[in-house]
């Protein structure tokens, strides 16, 4: 990897939030009517809540081994058969999670944009853009994320349009109608929609400035990354009635499609062109995090990059043409999530209490 402190606070920032805002947004409205209905802004307000108190185990565990990164962790506290084990695991996850995201990244194209180009073409295209990019140095993907962030700009100022429309503050009245169970229940679908913050675990040996003030950077970006979300989410509530809601895969896309003006027309699809840039940026940095993950890999990196790019555009292709197999997708994503995000962070911590095991942390 880099050299030490080569990231700044910012790139950390945008390296963290860039990765987390992709296609789960667009989906989470409608998948969060199934369980907490009109109060699914708490259930996203709740997740995030959990989610700060996983990024703190997450900085606890890297605080106590400065200068390693998570594949380098394992190894250190698991040794080497078992860390590289757990490395696999590790790799699989962000391999199957890259592919995951272009299967719905190239159905949002194919429906919505691209409806007679094949689903390889748009595929393809995506994963030449995307590798060139993932064999770069993390510095210069740090500062392609920090340029692109502008563009969260433009999608507030394009779903301003949907005020226009008429809003509905009977959707989510009264508050907390579902309950807590149920709003308890949606912000788990909430927590896996967010994914993508587990890129920290790469960072920390990289980060300029580290300590608390690498907790600051993170728990900025969650609650960029939760408000983000919780606004996307109250809007479709607003604009569209449970029913509805249902009904619509694409919740976010669709409330723009009403809208019609003199000289601009389809503001839905300039949404979805701008959407995705950072469903681009979610699939380099798998990539990316894929390469790092597999430590005994002794070959150049790029030919790591262009091994894991080449399976995940294989896996891409077996997955679109099975529809079933889309569904067992989602469920891999979900399982391995659960342990390579929330349990082996939680198990490596708690393992480097007993055995007394950690680097000598670095005041700043």
């Amino acid at each position: 990897m880099s050299q030490t402190g080569s990231l700044t606070n910012w790139q950390i920032f945008f390296l963290m939030t860039q990765t987390q805002v992709g296609f789960a947004i667009l989906t989470l409205p409608n998948t969060l009517q199934s369980t907490s209905k009109g109060d699914g802004w708490m259930s996203v307000l709740l997740a995030g809540v959990a989610l700060q108190l996983f990024l703190v185990i997450i900085w606890l565990l890297l605080r106590r081994f400065p200068n390693l990164n998570y594949a380098e962790i394992t190894i250190f506290l698991l040794g080497k058969y078992v860390g590289n084990f757990v490395n696999m695991i590790l790799y699989l996850y962000f391999i199957v999670t890259a592919s995951f995201v272009l299967l719905r990244f190239a159905s949002i194209i194919k429906e919505h944009l691209l409806t007679i180009t094949p689903y390889w073409v748009i595929g393809l295209l995506m994963m030449l853009t995307c590798t060139y990019l993932a064999i770069s140095d993390i510095r210069i993907i740090a500062r392609f994320f920090g340029l692109i962030s502008i563009l969260f700009l433009f999608l507030f100022g394009i779903s301003f349009f949907s005020f226009l429309l008429p809003l509905d503050l009977h959707h989510i009245l009264p508050l907390g109608n579902t309950g807590i169970k149920d709003i308890a229940i949606g912000s788990k679908d909430c927590l896996l929609a967010i994914l993508g913050f587990e890129v920290i675990l790469f960072l920390y040996p990289l980060a300029s400035k580290k300590g608390t003030t690498f907790l600051k950077v993170i728990t900025w970006a969650n609650v960029f990354v939760t408000g983000l979300t919780t606004y996307f989410v109250i809007l479709c509530i607003l604009i569209f009635s449970e029913s509805v809601l249902k009904q619509i895969k694409y919740p976010v896309i669709y409330f723009l499609r009403p809208l019609h003006f003199q000289m601009v027309d389809r503001i839905d699809l300039l949404f979805i062109s701008i959407w995705i840039v950072p469903l681009a940026a979610s699939i380099v940095i798998y990539i990316y995090l894929s390469s790092k993950s597999l430590s005994f890999f002794k070959g150049k990196p790029y030919k790591l990059v262009l091994m894991n790019s080449t399976l995940i555009f294989v896996l891409f292709t077996i997955a679109k043409k099975d529809p079933d197999s889309q569904e067992l997708y989602s469920n891999y994503v979900e399982y391995l999530s659960y342990a390579v995000v929330f349990a082996i962070p939680c198990i490596l911590l708690l393992f480097s209490y007993l055995v007394k095991k950690r680097e000598k942390e670095v005041s700043y």
